[in-house]
């Protein structure tokens, strides 16, 4: 087993964040700046942990001139880029942040469709893969064509080839079948978690209430992200709360991803409950003292990570 982390991203995007001050609908706007860069959840989780100098693979699915540039970019950050070719090309997923106004706009493709074919040419390479990793992160959507427990397969095949923990964040019903599967850990938002409980859940009691009835369900650990709230994490050997430091926002997106990032890394390090809280949660924040998408600023984590309060709850 290596201290590499294996993210798997199978609906991978390139990820265009415009800047355009005071954007309005049926004008002409102005863009003041363009980044552009390997998205998808997953490839997000891979471009912090990279930051946080965690050794990251990164794989998914990579079709024409889009998929070649997401491999490039995370190459540059120094990802070793395992993805399996496909016809359709990669889809493209536009951001338009306004500082003025302060809206954010998001424009997403669905992504190509997959066949069959392709989804078990994926199975051999992450199969292949799983021998290099101690853990691995499966985040986001899946591509059309792709089956809802496809995920589920994944964390069943990495359970059974080595006993590698499973992160998953996901929604919907790719949520409830990976559930069947017993990931190590599921990261659901407050809404997401709604979704799957069917019923509101306005306080941190009844958030509790509804990550215990999530682990029924089959994972070990879940983690209930609340934006500028911070963080719920519930275990077997206990459940706690994690709040960060108030901050004058810039651009969240991409700050659950970092969440996500924080949790792995913490958990390769070894590090106990609490503090894996604080980095992870000192990541979600961080991230959103940028322009860009899923950067951590090493100053910006650190101060933060000192000014994170985690009290248990239960």
């Amino acid at each position: 087993m290596t201290n590499s982390i294996l993210t798997v991203s199978l609906n991978a995007a390139v990820d265009v964040a415009c800047i355009v001050d005071e954007f309005a609908v049926n004008k002409i706007n102005t863009v003041h700046t363009v980044a552009k860069m390997a998205g998808g959840k997953a490839n997000n989780v891979a471009r912090v942990l990279a930051s946080l100098g965690q050794p990251v693979i990164a794989t998914g699915f990579a079709g024409g001139t889009p998929g070649m540039f997401i491999q490039e970019d995370l190459g540059r950050l120094g990802i070793t880029a395992e993805y399996e070719p496909t016809a359709g090309d990669n889809r493209t997923c536009t951001t338009i942040v306004d500082p003025v106004g302060r809206t954010l706009t998001e424009i997403r493709e669905k992504g190509p469709t997959l066949t069959p074919e392709d989804g078990e040419r994926f199975l051999t390479r992450y199969s292949r893969l799983l021998d290099r990793v101690g853990l691995v992160v499966i985040s986001g959507s899946l591509p059309p064509g792709v089956p809802a427990d496809f995920y589920a397969r994944l964390v069943r095949m990495a359970f059974r080839q080595t006993q590698v923990r499973v992160i998953v964040d996901a929604s919907g019903r790719a949520l409830a079948e990976v559930l069947k599967a017993q990931p190590y850990l599921v990261k659901p938002n407050r809404e997401e978690l709604e979704e799957w409980a069917g019923r509101p859940l306005p306080d941190d009691r009844a958030i509790l209430a509804a990550a215990r009835q999530l682990i029924e369900s089959g994972p070990l650990v879940v983690a209930v992200s609340l934006g500028a709230g911070g963080l719920i994490l519930v275990a077997p050997e206990g459940a706690w709360r994690a709040t960060p430091p108030q901050i004058e926002p810039v651009n969240t997106v991409g700050s659950g991803d970092s969440l996500v990032a924080g949790f792995a890394a913490g958990l390769m390090q070894g590090l106990g409950a609490e503090d894996v809280l604080r980095l992870a949660v000192a990541c979600g924040t961080a991230n959103a003292l940028t322009n860009e998408v899923a950067v951590v600023r090493p100053a910006d984590l650190e101060r933060i990570r000192s000014q994170v309060r985690v009290a248990r709850i239960g």
